[in-house]
């Protein structure tokens, strides 16, 4: 059986093999039963410090080196049943691009809506409030849902296991949720948890009210994967206007700690092999105050200040993200490098043809 390392090993004790992320691993059955409890005996397929008759993996033949361990075990103790917290930012809004009034761009004398840009959305999900709720609910620009498809294949490419998604209830963070899942393939095998304690800090609504989100049965109706079976945390009822910096931190803190002791470990196997059963990864979509405000705390780190919190999250682009990795061992998460690189792209504006071609 050969199976792929997600995350880098190294080595404790002179019999442990170091593993790197991406490497093979052949693990014979026959030979656990000589393994001590949380143990496994393997063969690195990268290791070159003794040459080994070629070995069938799969049914295709490698030429296998031994390593110096092979003999031995793979050190499980200390990253066994880790898990990891993926916090992500939504994808590119379309009032991000087009202004507040963007919906008045939009809708034909009548009151219907027409795609007046090819980055507008093709259409709108319908909500029993009508379509100007979305002013202060705003959707995914088409380049937004480019972007979390394009993440979702990325975190498939790295060969990430997500077993949870959570998504604040604001429509751009629940369609960021379900593109990524659908660039995972796992949409829908994994559905999406809509938890309004992911919300936004509320100081920073424009309306100075909390928006009408759209109701699990509409959200439904829209064709998105949601957990009708979850139960949140935090009530829509419980989220006020103009909640002031501390209480919003209060708030991320709770809610982080909250779904963090609801995904527990699932497996005894270490979360660097790409195996059936090993733990997943935590995915939570929501906004750029999010990655501070979640992360910070669930790694021990103080708040920032205020003036400084709001600095830095204006630095936060779509789909920023920030990764942390439970260390059992010492009972504390650690913040790392996100299993995918950022995504980066430039302005493409709006042209013209008449006045710029034609035009004196």
């Amino acid at each position: 059986q050969t199976l792929r390392a997600l995350f880098q090993y190294k080595p404790q004790n002179i019999d442990e093999l170091m593993i790197n992320a991406g490497d093979l691993i052949y693990v014979n059955p026959a030979q656990q039963s000589d393994a001590s409890e949380g143990w496994v005996i393997g063969t690195s397929h990268r290791t070159k410090s003794e040459k080994e008759p070629n070995v069938k993996l799969n049914g295709e033949a490698h030429n296998l080196s031994m390593s110096r361990s092979a003999t031995n075990a793979l050190s499980l103790q200390n990253a066994a049943l880790r898990r990891a917290v993926l916090v992500m930012r939504h994808g590119e809004r379309v009032d991000q691009v087009f202004g507040r009034s963007w919906l008045q761009q939009c809708l034909t004398a009548d009151g219907k809506y027409y795609r007046a840009d090819l980055n507008f959305p093709s259409s709108l999900p319908r909500q029993k409030d009508g379509m100007k709720q979305f002013e202060c609910d705003p959707p995914l620009s088409c380049c937004g849902i480019f972007q979390s498809r394009l993440i979702g294949e990325a975190l498939l490419d790295q060969e990430v296991t997500v077993s949870y998604v959570y998504s604040s209830p604001a429509l751009r963070c629940v369609q960021t949720a379900q593109h990524v899942l659908q660039g995972l393939k796992l949409n829908p095998k994994v559905r999406i948890r809509v938890e309004p304690g992911l919300f936004e800090w509320t100081k920073w609504e424009a309306s100075r009210a909390i928006p009408n989100f759209m109701t699990t049965a509409e959200l439904l109706e829209a064709s998105y994967n949601i957990d009708t079976s979850y139960r949140a945390h935090f009530p829509l009822s419980s989220l006020v206007p103009t909640e002031s910096y501390e209480d919003y931190v209060s708030r991320s803190s709770a809610v982080i700690k909250q779904i963090t002791s609801a995904c527990p470990s699932k497996a005894p196997l270490p979360p660097f092999f790409a195996f059936p059963g090993v733990p997943g990864v935590i995915l939570i979509v929501a906004h750029s105050s999010s990655l501070a405000s979640l992360t910070r705390p669930l790694a021990g780190l103080p708040s920032r200040d205020s003036r400084d919190f709001a600095q830095m999250v204006r630095k936060i682009p779509s789909l920023g993200m920030c990764f942390c990795e439970e260390q059992k061992e010492e009972n504390k998460w650690q913040m790392v490098n996100p299993p995918v690189k950022t995504l980066t792209h430039g302005a493409n504006t709006a042209f013209d043809w008449r006045n710029t071609i034609l035009g004196d």
